[in-house]
């Protein structure tokens, strides 16, 4: 059994990095449509004047159900949530007889969301870069939907407001997803891989406000829900980001100094780590915390490091801490679930992956074992094909949920969260472990058998060896021919940069 001193940072004040805190309560979603049930049953009972609801996210639409959009009746769309919290509303204790009964104040809601597309100066860069299409880092559609969000939101209330956010570095966005609520029972953040978009429940041509085009939705993300103490950090990351905003330094939030109490809700510890790029939006400094709360886990791993990640392109630092690791320690297995480049929405991808695994893999040819998800009718480009979560999971004891994808981008140079954690769960049923709950789910999902098949480490490993006929990834085999010179100088300055 590692101590968590194995997998947590020390803290920094110079980057911001808050000490791990014990005593919280965590819960992981993996379908979507339950995901957003949770944040509706929050978000309901909000209300009075401490309340309130900040959002970071790199997409936003208002006009999506929060729950199963095949529900009847169909759950209220955000929209129609955020409309209804932000509302006075009567209080139902008041004794009073007067004609204007006493009220109870609405909540405050506030959104930073990306400002899509809105790098202006490309002087000096190469013809080559010029020509890429203008879509290459999101939907244009992602514009309207955004600015249409931050419009409603600050319609709602004279204390709500929207941000469209494009302070970050050139080809760079701002990838953080951050649900946070201050309601009745105290505060609570959801932190994962997942947007308010309708490809997180809708599939390709389905009936919606703002239809999904995504190949492959509805998409399979993991996001987590935390109560407890370090919920306030996910909370002084919207704060902090907000209050170096122009746009926010002027607009108080009333989250702004609010404390979490250290008392336990639960028996997981969690610490909250970041990536921003240099001077974005701290004046003088980057920040890379996330990419080395990731690498301190490969670095202690010993029996298996298992990704999920939308892209799987890694990093130098990675490649080194990978090999580090299978040379210091024989008995480690490395195993990645990796999106089907059929439904990848950058180029070369499958190149790109390629570059990064072939040299690891022949070096570790059994101990590596890399493979791309298919959706249930084992389709690489069918509905619910498309995998977009950005997971590390580690000996069955801790687990990295987040933003962050394996990938330059990720680690050095936009905005992004990850959260680690360790411990076990607040129920008694077993295994207590959050980190073997998660990964009984997800190899469970991919291998196409029961839990406990997959129950002992050794077993589970043994199924990645020699896939079941029921599995739902497919082996995924390197590409030969490498990125040529030319692709390779554009992923690293515009499509992957650092």
């Amino acid at each position: 059994m590692s101590k968590e001193t194995d997998f947590f940072l020390p803290p920094n004040s110079i980057s911001g990095l808050e000490e791990a805190k014990p005593g919280n309560n965590v819960l992981f979603f993996t379908d979507n449509r339950k995901l957003y049930s949770s944040m509706l049953a929050d978000l309901m009972v909000t209300g009075g004047k401490d309340s309130f609801v900040y959002i970071a996210g790199w997409w936003c639409d208002v006009d999506i159900p929060l729950g199963d959009p095949n529900a009847t009746p169909q759950p209220m769309t955000l929209r129609e949530v955020l409309s209804f919290i932000t509302k006075p509303k009567i209080d139902p204790n008041s004794l009073s007889s007067q004609p204007l009964l006493p009220t109870i104040p609405g909540a405050q809601v506030c959104a930073m969301l990306w400002r899509h597309k809105n790098q202006v100066d490309f002087s000096g860069l190469p013809v080559a870069l010029l020509s890429l299409p203008v879509s290459i880092f999101g939907d244009p559609l992602l514009s309207s939907i955004n600015t249409e969000s931050v419009k409603h939101i600050s319609s709602c209330s004279t204390d709500s407001k929207g941000i469209l956010d494009g302070n970050h570095r050139l080809f760079g966005s701002h990838h953080q997803k951050i649900l946070i609520v201050k309601n009745k029972s105290g505060l609570i953040a959801y932190v994962g891989s997942a947007d308010f978009n309708a490809d997180r429940i809708y599939p390709v041509g389905a009936k919606a406000k703002n239809p999904t085009t995504t190949k492959g939705a509805p998409l399979e993300d993991v996001t987590l829900r935390v109560v407890g103490p370090v919920a306030g950090d996910v909370l002084k990351t919207f704060v902090n980001r907000w209050k170096l905003h122009p746009e926010g330094k002027n607009h108080p939030l009333r989250g702004d100094g609010v404390s979490v109490s250290p008392a336990s809700v639960g028996a997981a510890s969690a610490q909250v780590t970041h990536t921003y790029g240099m001077d974005y939006p701290f004046k003088g400094r980057a920040v890379r915390n996330a990419a080395d709360a990731i690498l301190k886990i490969v670095d202690n791993a010993k029996s298996y490091i298992y990704f999920e990640d939308q892209y799987l392109i890694g990093t130098e630092e990675l490649y080194k801490a990978l090999r580090n690791s299978l040379n210091k320690n024989i008995n480690l297995n490395v195993i990645g679930v990796m999106a089907p480049s059929d439904v990848a929405d950058i180029p070369w991808v499958s190149k790109r992956r390629s570059d990064f695994w072939r040299p690891l893999i022949s070096l570790y040819p059994s101990r590596i074992k890399i493979f791309e998800m298919t959706n249930r009718e084992k389709s690489r480009s069918g509905n619910g094909s498309y995998l977009h979560a950005k997971l590390t999971l580690t000996d069955d004891e801790v687990v990295t949920i987040g933003s962050v994808n394996c990938s330059n981008r990720s680690w050095y140079h936009d905005s992004e969260i990850l959260v680690t954690v360790t411990g076990k769960a607040a129920d008694n049923d077993e295994p207590r472990s959050l980190a073997a709950r998660l990964r009984l789910e997800r190899w469970s999902r991919h291998l196409g058998v029961a839990k406990r098949e997959v129950l002992n480490i050794g077993d589970g490993i043994a199924r990645w060896n020699r896939l079941p006929s029921t599995a739902l990834v497919q082996k995924w085999t390197p590409e030969m021919v490498p990125l040529s010179l030319n692709q390779n100088y554009i992923y690293e300055q515009v499509i992957d940069p650092r």
